[in-house]
């Protein structure tokens, strides 16, 4: 073969070599950049250009690959092309060791070179001159037949899988979904087993008999590899219902389509006949359980209903080890938890140490409308969401499949052509409650992302896929108040974590990920011992003459925002019960009497109609006893906690009709009353040095506190990230006794600095004291002076400076600095080229797709005649992809053309 290159001139003209060669501007290095013309960063053979450094044979070609793709991917043949003048002058400078080859046009030659790595740093070299328009290798890499978005799936009830694809008539995008058809072209789950640990699962469905066979399946109930669920009542259906969500097969024209329809499905069955999970040294060899076969697991099942803090056993704690540090050959299982269904009850992920485990991925609930669901609970160690049912909020459930015929949740028998209906569980009209909901139907479609992800690339360790998975994901509902930016620039919640993932973005980053470096931990422990002050949650109120029993005013909290910080202090408003509004109360707190009809009126109500109208804060007061027949708190100086106010844009806190009174009687004869809300907390500083990447970060904490319930826990990053690891509930035990929470709130932050640990006593009466407290920080070590998470070594080689940080994107490409140091890309040039992608979306209506960018807008331009296109369209620009649907009867056999313009 011979090795070519091209270089393209502007102009034609002579060009001094003089200074450095190109071998040593490259020496000791494997990286390259060329010009194609667009930027392009390359990777070589490592120890191809070790044995060249050497003196070795040269090689006519070597492998290599763009700096975020695996190197088994392409290889290279390497020639060589330049400006004549070039080339005629090539023998005045033999530092160049370059002979024409051949001569292609005015302004494009090829020169030889003796092998391929010198043709890789010549290439280099000319890349960097201004003159130069474009200089890089000729390339050899993998045909690929596959289109950008899948042809429609044939199964039958495929349109009710909104959760897979929503999408309006058109085309256009109606909200939460997988867009799981931008990653079936590259990856279906082929070659990747999921286990579902389960109550069993109905492995003769015609869903799921292709995809269960020879896998391992066993049963740790009675030691057989019998897995048929022990019986056929709808609680016996749940293994299979969820099994079809993550892999039910796609394309053979009956039922419905898995996330991942050629994953292979191992049914594990951890239920007795009592209902009962198996032994905790069952469960211990179930984790661990063909760890080389199995790549994904999925455990949509937790513990029941508990308020209470309820750790993992130390035998499944190692089960669960094992299974993460020496499955997949050292890679490591991928791990799918949902995150519980008791957020009614404020139970917490963040309490139960299954989901909070910092090797499992914990899934939460997403309704259709991007909103976390109403059971899905709430926590910092929640990293991802998924779509779900809602029958709270009238939203019904997801179409999956079920035991057969009678049996499971489904018993009813319909005629053609839906005679097989029953063996699915399905949204039935009018019915909330049908179809299949719950953080349990969640978690197996992440499981079902992973075996995408791990089928796509299967180098790829547990922690890859994780930060691919974050990478990929974005949040729909941005009037949730928690949703917040941590400080490397990512949207994050302690409702659904990083947020809904996109499959095709998923799939995209696997195939050119770098596997991260190896994790590094970071201990920092405080042993003094600290009172926590009782009832620290206050109301304080300011200005001339004020009582004394005003100043401070004991308070119990709403669920949603926390005056973590102090509020501003303001002047207050009266507003009573009143919901409609008038007056603008702006910079200005509101007081709010507490509704008194027998069916009470939200407290979410009038807390958000005094936000809307401006207010800052609110202050909430009971009610008089006299006056009421609400039964459902006592009024008076009763302090009740304040329910279903989760999404209050802004902080409420709930105090007694006595202070109430008083307080409005103050307000009206003393204009200089201010008022704000505070707490009072014990706070640990932890210092931290080292300079890690972060990934998890726990907090270990000790308290002799005798009611668990009335505090409230929160670790403030160096950054000003705050994970909100323990909030007011109604856990009446002890502590935390000794508890390590978990947070993935931090992720990509940079560990140096000052962490801030806050505890607060929410609720007077009952007292105690921290006895420890620790900082647990997992990372990357890197060199970061500065301490924005970013390598000074890589901003140092791409921008020459420390000055940028994690959030800025100084090439405008809709990918921040941290994204592109995380991805292997360059920060100063789109890495991705501007390329269209032509699919059939349906029958009747064709799909256009190129990298976009919410900065731009696009002209679409079509027609026969590539002469004279007309223009067809007008679409504002998405990132990472923008979409054109083209009205029915268009052509996939015409020529179209984007032009971008940038929105002022």
């Amino acid at each position: 073969m011979r090795r070519i290159a091209r270089v393209i001139y502007c102009n034609i003209f002579l060009i001094s070599f003089l200074g450095q060669t190109a071998l040593e501007v490259c020496a000791q290095t494997n990286h390259f950049q060329f010009k194609r013309p667009q930027s392009m960063a390359l990777q070589l053979d490592e120890g191809e250009v070790s044995r060249f450094s050497l003196k070795s044979a040269p090689k006519a070609w070597v492998k290599a690959w763009p700096q975020m793709v695996p190197p088994t991917l392409l290889n290279w043949e390497v020639e060589w092309s330049f400006n004549s003048k070039m080339a005629r002058t090539s023998e005045t400078y033999p530092s160049h060791p370059l002979q024409l080859s051949r001569s292609v046009a005015t302004n494009l030659f090829i020169l030889q070179a003796p092998d391929a790595i010198t043709a890789a740093q010549e290439a280099h070299y000319l890349a960097g001159l201004p003159e130069v328009q474009a200089a890089y290798p000729v390339m050899q890499v993998p045909v690929s037949h596959n289109g950008t978005y899948a042809t429609q799936p044939n199964d039958q009830y495929i349109f009710y899988q909104w959760n897979l694809e929503h999408r309006n008539g058109d085309g256009t995008s109606a909200g939460v979904d997988l867009n799981v058809r931008a990653a079936w072209p590259y990856s279906s789950g082929e070659g990747v087993t999921i286990a579902v640990g389960d109550c069993g699962i109905e492995l003769n469905h015609p869903e799921l008999v292709n995809r269960a066979t020879g896998a391992p399946h066993f049963n740790f109930s009675n030691g057989s590899t019998n897995v048929t669920p022990f019986g056929s009542s709808l609680y016996w259906a749940h293994g299979t219902e969820v099994a079809g969500l993550a892999l039910a097969e796609a394309n053979n024209s009956i039922g419905v389509a898995g996330v991942a329809p050629k994953a292979r499905l191992a049914s594990w069955v951890i239920q007795n006949t009592n209902l009962l999970l198996v032994t905790d040294e069952q469960l211990m060899d179930m984790y661990q359980y063909e760890s080389n076969k199995v790549s994904v697991q999925n455990h949509s099942w937790g513990i029941d209903g508990l308020e209470t803090q309820q750790g993992i056993g130390p035998l499944q704690e190692i089960g669960i080890s094992n299974a993460v540090t020496f499955g997949r050959n050292g890679k490591g299982i991928v791990m799918v938890r949902s995150a519980g269904n008791d957020r009614q009850i404020q139970a917490s992920t963040d309490d139960d140490g299954y989901p909070s485990n910092p090797q499992v991925i914990a899934v939460s609930a997403v309704r259709i409308g991007g909103r976390v669901a109403s059971y899905s609970e709430f926590g910092a160690s929640i990293l991802l969401a998924a779509p779900s049912g809602d029958p709270s909020n009238n939203e019904q459930g997801l179409f999956t499949t079920d035991l057969l015929g009678l049996g499971g949740a489904n018993a009813v028998s319909n005629g053609p052509p839906n005679a097989d209906l029953w063996d699915y569980v399905y949204p039935a009209t009018g019915v909330p409650e049908s179809g299949f909901y719950g953080t349990s139907a969640s978690a197996p479609q992440i499981a079902g992302v992973a075996a995408l992800i791990l089928s796509a690339n299967t180098n790829l360790t547990y922690r890859d896929v994780q930060q691919i998975l974050i990478l990929s994901a974005r949040h729909f509902d941005f009037a949730d108040p928690d949703l917040r930016t941590n400080g490397a620039g990512f949207a994050v919640s302690h409702n659904l974590g990083f947020g809904i993932p996109d499959a095709g973005v998923a799939v995209n980053l696997a195939r050119n990920w770098i596997s991260r470096p190896p994790l590094s931990h970071v201990t920092v422990v405080a042993t003094n011992q600290c009172e926590i002050p009782d009832a620290g949650l206050r109301v304080l109120i300011s200005g001339t003459n004020i009582p004394a029993t005003l100043t401070s005013i004991m308070a119990l909290p709403s669920i949603g925002p926390h005056a973590d910080a102090p509020t501003l202090n303001l002047p207050l408003v009266d507003i009573g019960q009143s919901i409609i509004l008038s007056g603008n109360f702006t910079n200005k707190g509101v007081l709010i009497e507490r509704s008194t009809r027998s069916s009470p009126l939200p407290f979410s109500l009038s807390i958000g109609q005094a936000a809307k109208a401006g207010a800052a804060f609110a202050v909430v007061y009971n009610y008089d006893p006299a006056y009421s027949t609400n039964s459902n708190c006592s009024g008076g100086d009763t302090l009740c906690a304040m329910a279903a106010t989760d999404f209050v844009p802004i902080p409420a806190v709930f105090i007694g009709r006595t202070d109430g009174q008083n307080l409005i009687g103050i307000i009206k004869t003393n204009p200089t009353v201010l008022g704000q809300i505070s707490l009072n907390s014990t706070n640990y500083s932890f210092n931290v040095t080292e300079t890690l990447l972060c990934e998890h970060v726990g907090v270990r904490i000790k308290t002799d506190h005798p009611l668990r319930g009335d505090l409230r826990i929160t670790l403030v990053s160096p950054q000003g990230t705050r994970s909100i690891l323990q909030r007011y509930n109604r856990d009446e035990n002890p502590g935390p006794v000794d508890w390590t929470y978990y947070s993935t709130h931090h992720f990509f932050e940079s560990s140096a600095g000052t962490w801030t640990l806050y505890i607060t006593d929410e609720s007077p009466g009952a007292t105690g004291s921290v006895l420890s407290a620790g900082l647990i920080i997992d990372g990357v070590p890197i060199n970061d002076s500065d301490h924005d998470g970013l390598d000074d070594d890589w901003e140092m080689a791409h921008f020459g400076t420390l000055a940028y940080g994690p959030k800025d994107d100084p090439d405008k490409d809709g990918y921040n600095n941290m994204r592109e140091q995380i991805m292997g890309t360059n920060p100063l040039a789109a890495d991705i080229p501007f390329t269209m992608s032509l699919a059939k979306w349906s029958s009747n209506i064709i799909r256009l797709s190129w990298p976009g960018n919410a900065n731009y807008s696009y002209q679409v331009w079509g027609g026969t005649n590539v002469d004279s296109l007309n223009r067809i369209g007008n679409v504002p620009g998405k990132f990472p992809e923008t979409e054109w649907f083209a009205p029915s009867g268009s052509s996939l056999n015409q020529y179209y053309r984007i032009i971008a313009s940038q929105v002022p």
